[in-house]
């Protein structure tokens, strides 16, 4: 629709004006009183042709108003708002009809390679709500943008390096010595357990698996013997981590980080699935050190004469691209930061060659932002290579009272447990009900109301409302809506419900897309929210089976048309669309 009114306007414009338009904007209005479609044209008119811009909206307008398509045409305030004629949307529903979900496919992305990266939460504890929020806007593009012809892959990048990773196994291990009522007897253990260790339940969790499995041989000093013990034991995780054991310095905590390790992955990979969210790649940030990378990217950076020793530490010269201050890559001690690593795998991803990266950051990451992109200066990637989006955390009520934090978890409430409370469909939906840039809160007693209230319900209701009047016109008449065409019957209807029903099934195309190409995910749940409440309001107030014969087929082609943009939404955001309710 959209690109229908620009194509209009370009050429009015080069009509009467004799230039090339400028790249002017076709916006929906916030009212539906003043059209389908409005534009901006007039007021990047006005400098050029140096008239006021109301002048040349009218002047539009008048032009416009000839087209077959367009029933009304004004300029109001220099915009010009445009509103479509009933055979203009009579003809675009007929081609939803014919085509159903495929009516709202373009080929948008023409193939390009689009790499979405989300989640990677740190796998040394369960995914919390903020987790599982970033997971579902990830998925959501993903599926989006995979629809409108973007070559997608979506990645998981495990933060399996580093410090948090020997907390965990130190955590672990201090937390098995316990079970044994040995725990003072590491007293090194112990003492940095209590200042630093996890203390959720799902600690204690791990440790009691690890004895399952091991037995007491950690205590006997036995470590060789645990990773064989914990190899055979044919647990249903991937024992990638604990294959890697390497028996170093602190034996007993790697083994229990590499344990903890494979443990909270195969979790978080069954958390998200149950979301119906999967990815293409699971990205070890230890590959990068075992590939060499980060040493090759400070090689190259060197290169570059970007960066410089200072206090003992390795300096990268950010301040010169943008960044507030210059970043360490390599500490005093030898050690590399998080810093290093990160830009060694954005350099990775651009290796790999992907044309667009998508990350999706926690809220906490905001000042990150402009060090990486200064990093990526210096690398030659061009500025607008990566884009980041930033995520919000979910606050939980129940019983109007915000729920705080879980006893398993210790400090928040886990993904898992609000899936197993209201299910993964709710989930989704309400965690894109706003931008996720803002903060969510998420009432768990209003989504299990079966009542307008509960969004996820409303939307879905009216899927299966839709779907029981189709089940009871194939029972009544012995004819199937689904292989049947009553397209022609489209001109019976009258009502202007029904015309608004039409005009928003078809409009969601353009939002659909605008979302694709805005990273918007949380506009089509306002989208599937506004349809299903003119649809509800339209079936409670008309009659559709038992009407005059032609009326009743006309209506059930308008809501064979209204369920396909209520499916394509619904699928977009990986909700179900069900039959019955």
């Amino acid at each position: 629709m959209k690109e229908q009114v620009k194509k209009k306007v370009s050429e009015a414009v080069e009509r009467l004006f004799s230039i090339k338009p400028p790249d002017f904007k076709v916006e929906k209005p916030r009212d539906e009183k003043h059209g389908d479609l409005a534009t901006n044209v007039s007021f990047l008119l006005s400098k050029t042709l140096k008239k006021n811009p109301n002048e040349i909206a009218k002047e539009l307008a008048e032009y416009l108003s000839r087209d077959p398509d367009l029933e009304e045409v004004e300029a109001v305030r220099g915009f010009v708002n445009l509103r479509f004629s009933r055979d203009f949307f009579l003809k675009e529903f007929s081609k939803l009809l014919e085509q159903g979900e495929e009516y709202y496919r373009e080929d948008l992305g023409k193939g390009q390679k689009v790499q979405l990266e989300f989640v990677s939460a740190n796998p040394t504890g369960p995914l919390h709500l903020g987790h599982g929020r970033g997971a579902v806007v990830g998925d959501t593009l993903a599926r989006l943008l995979k629809f409108y012809g973007y070559d997608v892959t979506r990645e998981y990048y495990i933060n399996d390096a580093g410090r948090q990773v020997y907390l965990l196994g130190v955590s672990i291990l201090f937390r098995y010595l316990e079970l044994f009522g040995k725990e003072n007897e590491r007293p090194e253990i112990k003492e940095l357990f209590q200042r630093e260790g996890y203390r959720g339940e799902y600690v204690v969790e791990l440790a009691k698996l690890l004895r399952e499995s091991v037995g007491d041989l950690l205590l006997k000093g036995e470590v060789t013997s645990a990773k064989e013990r914990i190899l055979s034991h044919g647990y249903p995780f991937e024992l990638s981590y604990t294959e890697r054991f390497s028996g170093g310095e602190e034996p007993d905590v790697e083994l229990c980080s590499l344990f903890g390790l494979d443990a909270m992955m195969d979790e978080i990979r069954r958390d998200l699935s149950d979301m119906g969210i999967e990815f293409d790649v699971w990205f070890s940030e230890r590959n990068l050190y075992e590939r060499g990378l980060v040493e090759k990217l400070i090689e190259e950076l060197s290169r570059k004469g970007l960066v410089y020793k200072s206090e003992g530490a390795l300096w990268l010269r950010t301040s010169e691209f943008g960044d507030d201050k210059d970043r360490v890559l390599k500490k005093s001690d030898g050690s590399y930061t998080y810093f290093a690593s990160d830009i060694a795998y954005h350099w990775d991803k651009f290796r790999r060659g992907f044309e667009k990266v998508i990350d999706l950051w926690g809220a906490d990451h905001h000042g990150y932002i402009p060090r990486v992109k200064a990093s990526l200066k210096m690398l030659d990637i061009p500025e607008d290579w990566l884009e980041v989006y930033l995520i919000q955390m979910v606050k939980l009520f129940k019983g109007g009272k915000e729920v705080k934090m879980s006893k398993r978890a210790g400090n928040f409430v886990p993904l898992r447990e609000l899936m197993n409370d209201v299910g993964s469909d709710a989930v989704r939906f309400v965690f894109l009900t706003k931008r996720s840039d803002t903060p969510l809160d998420f009432d768990v007693d209003r989504v299990k109301e079966k009542s307008s209230e509960n969004p996820v319900f409303y939307v879905q209701y009216a899927h299966a409302r839709i779907s029981g009047v189709f089940r009871e016109f194939r029972e009544r008449f012995g004819r199937d809506p689904e292989s049947e065409d009553f397209s022609e019957f489209l001109k019976e209807l009258k009502e202007e419900t029904e015309l608004k029903l039409i005009r928003k099934s078809i409009m969601m195309k353009d939002e659909l897309m605008d979302v694709a190409t805005r990273r918007d995910p949380h506009l089509i749940t306002y989208a599937l929210i506004d349809l299903a409440g003119t649809f509800h309001n339209y079936y409670n107030h008309h009659r559709i089976i038992g009407s005059e014969e032609k009326l009743m087929l006309g209506r059930i082609s308008l809501l064979k048309g209204v369920r396909s943009a209520l499916r394509i939404g619904l699928k977009l955001i990986g909700v179900s669309a069900p039959e019955k309710m």
